[in-house]
């Protein structure tokens, strides 16, 4: 097969999204050594993407910026020879183009535009309901990180069952218990941070539900919590509230947010907080409570959308439009001492359940299926690029 990978609108950092698309290529480039791949990249994200192997080929797209870009890239997937040349095209950025080429698979993280209009400017909500109400009817197959996306799709979206496969993202092999103190002491030293804090990692914007975790954090400054609170991840939109939350009361000075965390630090800086908290309002998947688990730190979670799904039995589940909830999930998670060493070891075994090679033999699998599906339908395409 030839199988294209479309990662030309993704961004030069690494996100949730360009994670995903990097962690991908890296485990199928260990499990396939057969097949083909031509990944779609930008000038600008073209070094997240490229791979040493000789059946990866990265090719640069250069598409226009707003507001023609979203047009260039419908033209593009339906002009190019060389898109016309694959067997099987992976868009794994929804809102997907509003015309998917034949044989197209796409991976839909979530929903959240369609269950939380408030959070988006209007017409971004507008362009990702219509889009993905196109690709719900036109796409050969869709991924999904949880059952519970997947159910979210189905109740507003006309797409059958058999289009969508339930295949779970993976925890990089670096998210493992750092015992190096000096390691530690590093990352801690580089990004200004104390010696005991409370950890938050991902997107600063509203779902992420930050105002009432510092709202909570600051109830437990107030009672004498010793702990700071570190946010850490970049700015996203509307989240000037979030910071106007955090420079108030008992909060201002013991809040730090460290804007973009370089992944090599990542896994030491969860290994340096003595608890890890996620009271987000929705998640297709949510990969930093597993990360937390992976690297052996106590996790206290929202328990809504997909997250009970993904953490299980391993992690202490808060309702997070509760802040007396959250914060006393917070507080026994940091004093009580069994529960830690608990929360420790499930939250291991937990997180062992779910990796990148299982996710690529699963997606691959998936792209030989759409093929074979296309192929029976009589839409076959050319091997040659032109």
């Amino acid at each position: 097969m030839r199988i294209g990978i479309h990662a030309v609108t993704l961004l030069p950092r690494l996100t949730g999204r360009e994670t995903y698309v990097q962690s991908l290529l890296g485990a199928l480039a260990q499990i396939d050594q057969s097949n083909e791949y031509c990944v779609l990249v930008s000038p600008a994200n073209r070094h997240l993407f490229e791979r040493p192997e000789g059946n990866f080929h990265t090719i640069t797209v250069r598409l226009p910026s707003l507001p023609s870009r979203r047009l260039w890239e419908t033209a593009y997937l339906h002009l190019s020879p060389l898109v016309r040349g694959l067997d099987v095209i992976h868009l794994p950025e929804a809102p997907v183009p509003f015309f998917q080429p034949p044989k197209a698979v796409a991976t839909v993280h979530d929903i959240l535009p369609v269950l939380y209009p408030e959070f988006f400017a209007r017409k971004a909500r507008v362009y990702y309901q219509k889009a993905l109400s196109l690709g719900a009817r036109h796409l050969t197959n869709i991924i999904v990180s949880s059952e519970q996306t997947k159910a979210d799709l189905m109740e507003r979206f006309p797409v059958e069952p058999e289009r969508i496969r339930v295949i779970y993202h993976g925890i990089g092999h670096q998210f493992r218990t750092v015992k190096d103190a000096k390691l530690l002491q590093q990352v801690r030293e580089r990004y200004g941070l104390p010696e005991r804090f409370i950890l938050y990692v991902g997107t600063v914007e509203p779902r992420k539900n930050l105002v009432r975790l510092i709202r909570a954090f600051r109830r437990l400054r107030q009672r004498g919590l010793p702990h700071a609170l570190v946010i850490a991840g970049n700015r996203g939109w509307l989240c000037d509230d979030i910071f106007q939350e955090a420079s108030k009361g008992e909060a201002a000075g013991n809040v730090l947010f460290t804007g973009h965390v370089a992944a090599d630090d990542l896994p030491h800086l969860y290994g340096a907080a003595a608890l890890f908290v996620y009271p987000s309002l929705y998640e297709g998947f949510g990969i930093p409570p597993l990360e937390a688990m992976a690297s052996g730190i106590p996790v206290v979670c929202s328990n809504r959308s997909s997250l009970p799904e993904v953490v299980g039995d391993a992690a202490l589940l808060i309702d997070p439009e509760d802040e007396q909830a959250i914060a006393a999930a917070i507080e026994q998670g940091v004093q009580d001492e069994g529960l830690r060493a608990r929360l420790r070891r499930k939250g291991l075994e937990r997180a062992s359940l779910f990796s990148w090679e299982k996710a690529a033999r699963e997606t691959l699998q998936l792209y030989e299926d759409t093929c074979r599906l296309s192929t029976s339908r009589g839409k076959g395409v050319a091997k040659d690029v032109a």
